[in-house]
């Protein structure tokens, strides 16, 4: 009998650690997965800013007037939350449009090659946001998922991690928007 109960003690405690260890390595491997799928975000609203500043510069060296504040590409960095990154996207689209606005007044510039790579850079960057987004979100939601259900709530509440909010900017066609606006 007093052999028994440490053997059974012994194989609850090995069930224990193994369901502890299991579901705490799949966890934080979703936990990673959405970290990298933020940083994909934060890099597309990096190019997407840099690529504007570009832009911005050649209008200002032409002399051309516009409204366009470039943004500070240095508060663009990798970590920003998600309400940061959707308010981020949100003022780029505004300052797109703005830009859409020069460029009725002056289509010449889509002529201009150095223009036209840095523009497509810049619409090229909006996609990558899109789709980082949409990666992250999915991946937000399957790690949220998992941290719901026991025992991963149990292990994730014992490694102090929470939910993730998801990235909540509607990615809308930027001349739709502007024509229904009028």
């Amino acid at each position: 009998m007093t052999t028994v109960v440490p053997a059974i003690l012994m194989c609850f405690l090995i069930v224990f650690g193994f369901i502890f260890i299991y579901f705490t390595v799949k966890v934080d491997k979703l936990d990673a997965d959405a970290r990298d799928k933020s940083s994909e975000i934060d890099g597309s609203l990096w190019d997407r800013a840099f690529q504007l500043t570009k832009l911005v510069e050649i209008l200002d060296a032409k002399g051309i007037e516009h409204s366009i504040e470039a943004p500070n590409i240095n508060g663009f960095g990798l970590g920003m939350s998600t309400l940061i990154q959707s308010t981020n996207a949100e003022s780029l689209d505004t300052l797109d449009r703005q830009l859409k606005e020069v460029l009725k007044k002056h289509p010449e510039l889509e002529e201009e090659e150095e223009f036209k790579t840095h523009l497509d850079k810049f619409q090229n960057a909006r996609n990558e946001l899109m789709k980082a987004s949409l990666a992250y979100n999915k991946s937000a939601n399957r790690y949220n998922s998992r941290i719901s259900t026991f025992p991963a709530n149990a292990i994730s509440s014992f490694h102090k991690k929470k939910s993730k909010p998801n990235f909540m900017y509607y990615f809308g066609n930027l001349n739709e928007i502007d024509e229904a606006a009028k």
